[in-house]
């Protein structure tokens, strides 16, 4: 039940970042009043879907690890490859947060420089996410 729970919510989290990259790319293409309803649309996302998701995978990965004996490659790589993506999107939460800040202050200044660093670290999130999940496939 637990690995089920890992899983499902690890999809759950690709799912919602592979969604978030899709409505940025649809909603900056807009002016400025787009990027300000995509900053909020974004963070309440991040709060009712992507943080809960990243917590469950969180603790049931760290449920996992502590009832795991042997580690090969594969689990290695599928925890190392896990901790990359929770660490970077734990950094894209706080820049999500920061970004919304500066559209409600019209600072579009830092909100463009805000809004492409959490676009370089989300590629971060996705590759580390699709490689633990590719690792996770491996075992056994």
């Amino acid at each position: 039940m637990l690995t089920f729970l890992h899983i499902g919510f690890a999809f759950l989290w690709l799912g919602c970042v592979l969604t978030e990259a899709l409505f940025e790319r649809a909603m900056l293409a807009g002016d400025r009043a787009s990027h300000k309803a995509l900053a909020n649309l974004h963070a309440r996302v991040d709060l009712v879907v992507e943080i809960p998701a990243m917590l469950v995978v969180l603790v049931t990965g760290a449920l996992l690890w502590m009832r795991a004996g042997d580690y090969g490659v594969a689990e290695l790589v599928m925890i190392g490859a896990g901790a990359v993506a929770l660490l970077a999107n734990g950094y894209c939460v706080w820049l999500v947060f920061k970004r919304r800040s500066a559209a409600h202050a019209e600072e579009w200044d830092a909100f463009d420089r805000l809004d492409h660093l959490q676009h370089r670290v989300g590629a971060i999130v996705l590759l580390g996410l699709l490689v633990a999940i590719v690792a996770g496939a491996l075992i056994r």
